[in-house]
Formats: structure tokens, C-alpha cells, sequence
């Protein structure tokens, strides 16, 4: 079960962005040598577009560092996509029964227009003010990823900082990596982005124990 990346402390923004992977169902093992992404949004201008660009590259920068053969390729940009709507309308749904339902035949089942599209991860820059979150699409094969990013309103909309982490975490879940305890490091759940800095690669860090997860689901291709 998921954690936000929230407290009663933190900007709005942080709190309205709720980095979180609902049920994780099972860890990916880094079994392609490039995962296709798929990133569907209203508006071309939207800020998140060139973020999602950052967070693919520093993936796959950290796979290159730990001598892993996997890439995210570079994203496929669907603007104003026919099946925009219906996404959003199962996005909302992944929200409202995550929480409560276990996992099996009761997941709600992506629809047709979601698992026919082309590729291993597909990103929705989401009109919604929901919470972000990466779901493991149930009963598909190969394991694929939706991975859902909301929108935030107000003094904190633009905020290309949280923006960049919140999808650099979410794709992180897709690799296969769950929260850490660790408060400051980009796959934490929860965070203390207040007091966190970004280390040279511009992103919060991963932990060591990150390192070792990724390693090791490599070593089960």
C-alpha cells in the first residue's frame, strides 16, 4: 500500500501531488532491453511534457551508472488523444477502489483504449486534481505500467521541482522499486521535501539499497 509524499508542514503542491504506487503487484525485473513510453496529454504546452523528458533521462543515466543493460526509450508524446477521456474516467477509478480492494479479479480492469495502446508504460498527465500513482495493469502479459500524474492548482502549479521528482518517483516504481524509509532520497514515502536538496543529477537521490534492487532484478534476466 501506498504513502504519500505529504504532511501538514509541506507545500501544498507536495501534498496535492501524493507520490504513490498503489499496489505494487509484483516487482518488474528489468526483462526488456528498452521500455517504450507512451505519454498522453490534453495540451502540448503543458509544463509536465518536458519533465517527463528529465525524469526518463535520469533513469536512464542511474541504469547506465549501475552497468544495466535496460533503457527507458524516449517518450512518444499523444496529444489530445481520443481516449484521453476514458483514461481519466479510469484513472479516477484506480483512485477510488486502490485503496480498499485486494489484489486479484477485484482490480478494476483497464479498458480496451488503455491496454491496445503501444507500449510498456504508458504516462497520463492527468487533467485531475487526483493522486499520482503507477499501477501495474492487472491481467495483462508482459507486466505494463499506468502511470498516472494529477494536476495541481494554485501558487504551486508550475512547480517544475516537484514536477520532475513526482514522475522521476512514479517511474521508479515501474522499474520495480518500492517506498524507502529513507525521508530525503527520491523513492521515499514518506517525504521531507522542505529539508531534501537535490544531489549533482539535479534529482533527489536513490538509496543503496535502491542500487542493490535494480542490480539484482537485472541479474533475473
Amino acid at each position: 500500500m501506498s504513502t504519500f509524499w505529504s504532511s501538514r508542514k509541506l507545500p501544498f503542491a507536495w501534498v496535492l501531488l501524493g507520490v504513490t504506487n498503489f499496489l505494487l503487484l509484483g516487482a518488474s525485473s528489468l526483462t526488456a532491453s528498452g521500455l517504450s513510453v507512451l505519454v498522453l496529454v490534453a495540451e502540448e504546452g503543458d509544463h509536465r511534457v518536458p519533465a517527463s523528458h528529465e525524469a526518463v533521462a535520469f533513469w536512464n543515466d542511474r541504469l547506465a551508472e549501475l552497468g544495466i543493460d535496460t533503457r527507458l526509450e524516449e517518450p512518444r508524446l499523444a496529444v489530445a488523444s481520443p481516449a484521453l477521456r476514458l483514461l481519466e474516467n479510469y484513472a479516477r477509478q484506480v483512485v477510488q477502489r486502490a485503496t480498499r480492494l485486494p489484489a486479484g479479479q477485484a482490480e478494476p480492469a483497464p479498458p480496451a483504449d488503455l491496454s491496445d495502446l503501444d507500449a510498456d508504460i504508458v504516462v497520463l498527465l492527468s487533467r485531475q486534481d487526483i493522486m499520482s500513482f503507477t499501477w501495474p495493469m492487472p491481467r495483462i502479459t508482459p507486466r505494463r505500467y499506468f502511470l498516472v500524474v494529477r494536476s495541481v492548482r494554485g501558487p504551486y502549479r508550475d512547480d517544475a521541482m516537484v514536477t520532475r521528482h513526482v514522475i522521476a518517483h512514479e517511474l521508479g516504481h515501474a522499474l520495480g522499486l518500492g517506498h524507502n524509509l529513507e525521508t530525503h532520497t527520491l523513492m521515499c514515502g514518506p517525504c521531507q521535501p522542505l529539508t531534501a536538496e537535490p544531489d549533482d543529477t539535479g534529482f533527489l537521490p536513490l538509496t543503496d539499497g535502491d542500487r542493490v534492487r535494480l542490480v539484482e532484478m537485472n541479474s533475473l534476466r
